[in-house]
């Protein structure tokens, strides 16, 4: 039986979460992502000996980047699993897409950060510049 999680996430497989350094993560926020939840081995399981910890204090760096800049930390989470735990996996995806619903989507896909969309407030001039043919 093949487990199926939401087609809205996106699984980006690295030899060693300890390879994993803090600007994928802000790189990640700032290319659009609502979230990053890194699953690495369980602790003390790394074939890396350290990665995953290394991992884990990258995460949380990260995560206090993130809350200075004025973003939720809740954002960006480190699991550890075991390679066979499916289940357990799928249940943490669910659990950060439902965090993520609640956050709501990613402060830099608001749409007045799109050239395209027009803000919410904006002077008349503007508006009626952007009316016109």
């Amino acid at each position: 039986m093949r487990l199926q999680y939401p087609v809205n996430i996106r699984i980006i497989r690295t030899p060693c979460t300890g390879k994993l350094e803090v600007e994928y993560f802000m790189k990640a926020f700032e290319n659009g992502a609502d979230g990053v939840l890194v699953a690495g081995c369980e602790e003390g399981s790394c074939n890396f000996i350290e990665g995953n910890f290394m991992a884990k204090r990258r995460v949380n760096y990260a995560r206090q980047i993130l809350h200075e800049a004025g973003f939720e930390k809740e954002r960006l989470r480190m699991i550890n699993i075991g390679a066979a735990d499916a289940y357990p996996f799928v249940k943490h995806v669910n659990n950060m897409i439902e965090t993520i619903r609640n956050l709501g989507p990613n402060p830099l896909n608001q749409p007045n950060r799109s050239s395209n969309i027009i803000p919410d407030v904006m002077p008349d001039e503007m508006i009626k510049q952007e009316i016109q043919p």
